[in-house]
């Protein structure tokens, strides 16, 4: 049986509300245009996490920033973690090692009181690999390469509705397949990242995903389950396979992030 191992008293939706998360899931319909923020009076790229370095001493973060800028990621705690952004813009954090799952929000400031959150809330698991926590959509794998497919996170809420992220090869055609079914396909960007959208709500139970492509193939059981009942604003439990992460959106409605073990 999984158990809960971190809790933590700050709100989680704050620190999303914060990161410009909310709106109606993309998994719900097309998503809308963008507008351009480029043509937005005063608009600064915000800042972001690009790489992710785990060592016997600890966790280091690099990304990039506007040049010069100080940078900051806080837990849900309230522990901050600072650093300043080289003239090309890059800054590095050093964290101690840690046995638990980490929530930080990645920000930067902007001049006067000025500060420009990055989007989601970044997870940092014991082993060092990090995802960016997204309401509405499928997280976002920092730092993953794989030339073969492999599916990497899966979210979904309340109803089922369902998105997957991993990576390929770059470029390459994609399958989803859930029970033998054909539930979604896609491409991988130019960086090797994919994200696909499951037709049809999920249902509870264990299930086999398999993601197919060109340069090969995965396949996963993977438990689904309702979020139920929990205190406060997440909670985050060790499952056999993966960290499960439910957690209460800006929008308040629950979202369930599985992160699926590296040797999956």
């Amino acid at each position: 049986m999984s158990k809960p191992v971190l809790a933590l008293a700050v709100p989680l939706f704050l620190l999303l509300a914060a990161c410009g998360q909310g709106g109606e899931p993309a998994w719900r319909g097309k998503a809308k245009a963008a507008a351009d923020p480029e043509g937005a009076a005063g608009y600064l790229r915000p800042p972001s996490l690009a790489m992710v370095r785990a060592g016997a001493d600890g966790v280091s973060l690099s990304g990039r920033a506007q040049p010069g800028a100080p940078v900051q990621l806080i837990s849900p705690s309230g522990q901050t973690f600072d650093a300043t952004a080289d003239s090309a813009g890059a800054w590095t954090v050093r964290l101690p090692p840690s046995q638990d799952v980490r929530l930080l929000a990645l920000s930067m400031g902007a001049g006067g009181n000025r500060v420009v959150p990055a989007q989601g809330v970044l997870a940092l698991l014991p082993d060092g690999r990090a995802v960016q926590l997204r309401a509405g959509a499928s997280a976002e794998p920092i730092s993953a390469i794989s030339d073969t497919p492999r599916l990497l996170t899966i979210d979904f809420d309340a109803d089922g509705a369902a998105s997957v992220a991993g990576a390929a090869r770059p470029e390459s055609g994609l399958s989803l397949r859930i029970d033998r079914a054909a539930r979604a396909s896609g491409k991988a960007d130019s960086r090797g990242r994919f994200h696909l959208v499951v037709a049809r709500p999920l249902a509870a139970g264990v299930s086999r995903f398999e993601v197919a492509g060109e340069s090969g193939e995965q396949a996963v059981d993977i438990p689904i389950s309702p979020a139920g009942m929990f205190e406060g604003s997440h909670r985050i439990q060790r499952l056999a396979n993966a960290w499960r992460i439910d957690w209460v959106t800006p929008g308040g409605g629950v979202q369930t992030t599985l992160i699926l073990d590296a040797g999956s």
